[in-house]
């Protein structure tokens, strides 16, 4: 999926975190656009922590439990995201390219798990009945953070909620990762990486937010190191010539495909079966081929458990293609 020969534009534009340009804890493909955008255009976002920004150092667990319960009886997440941009000339069946240049993550992050009596989410709610909320100051100058005196976590900022508008009207929970995008989760798409996402409605619409400065595969606790993003700078193109069904994402070193399910061994086979047909198209290998090349070469992993619909991802490295 190599990238095109034009598209690039030297327009960067500031998009930042205010109550005006963000949403929280739905999708809607009604809503109107804060930002309208040529392709080719760079943007600078900023995202605001979980909870409109209320999920900051010194929240206690009851103050957190009761903005979770609020939001939940309102039919949202606390989800707070950026946007939507408008691209323009994205057009259903297209493909946004959103090249991922630069992550700069807030000076603070809070990791939590929810008391098992109440919680919705988490891979062992039963085995946590009291619940913490863990605040982290991260060094931004060495891009690590302390978990304690003898732990030092390395920082490797993503956003954890990247989307376009889903196809569906009306509001749509931004909890469960789909084909649109959103909550995915993916550890992987850090900057230099990049995510292709399909086009449902006109303008793509396009939102992120749920920036995370550090995760485990997994992110069984149903958070990781949550926190605002100062920058996001992002570039995106509208891409033509390729046409998916759910999004896909290339690192420096790698191709990602992705499933999403209740199930984790159907979110496999979405995503074994999406690197299936990646390789017949790109690579030109008969599916038979494909499928013995992914055994032999390529990683299934567990994207998150924690988001209704789990997430697997498949990575075959690129090294190992002469063409």
């Amino acid at each position: 999926m190599s990238k095109p020969s034009s598209g690039a534009s030297d327009k960067t534009i500031r998009l930042p975190a205010t109550p005006e340009t963000t949403y929280t804890g739905y999708f809607d493909n009604s809503q109107p656009p804060v930002l309208r955008i040529d392709s080719g255009d760079t943007v600078n976002l900023q995202t605001m922590a979980l909870l409109e920004g209320s999920l900051a150092p010194g929240l206690t667990m009851d103050q957190l439990v009761r903005l979770r319960q609020g939001y939940a009886a309102e039919n949202r997440s606390g989800h707070t995201l950026t946007g939507p941009i408008y691209v323009n000339g994205a057009e259903p069946g297209d493909v946004l390219e959103v090249r991922i240049i630069k992550l700069v993550p807030g000076p603070y992050a809070v990791n939590y798990t929810i008391p098992g009596a109440i919680a919705s989410s988490g891979t062992l709610p039963e085995d946590f009945p009291e619940g913490q909320v863990k605040d982290f100051a991260l060094d931004i100058k060495r891009m690590t953070t302390a978990f304690s005196p003898d732990i030092e976590i390395p920082l490797r900022p993503f956003l954890g909620i990247m989307a376009v508008a889903p196809e569906e009207p009306g509001r749509v929970p931004t909890a469960p990762p789909r084909e649109f995008g959103g909550n995915i989760d993916c550890k992987e798409l850090v900057a230099g990486t990049t995510l292709y996402l399909p086009v449902f409605v006109k303008g793509a619409l396009f939102s992120a937010g749920d920036a995370h400065a550090a995760q485990g595969d997994g992110e069984v606790c149903i958070t990781a190191l949550e926190t605002p993003l100062d920058e996001g700078v992002l570039q995106f193109v509208v891409r033509k010539d390729i046409k998916l069904a759910r999004p896909m994402a290339e690192t420096p070193s790698h191709w990602i495909t992705f499933g999403f399910h209740p199930e984790l061994g159907e979110a496999a086979k979405t995503a074994l079966r999406d690197m299936i047909d990646f390789l017949v198209g790109a690579k030109g290998l008969t599916r038979l081929d494909a499928y013995s090349l992914c055994s032999i070469a390529a990683d299934l992993r567990v994207t998150q458990l924690v988001d209704g619909n789990k997430g697997i991802h498949a990575m075959i490295a690129k090294a190992i293609f002469k063409r």
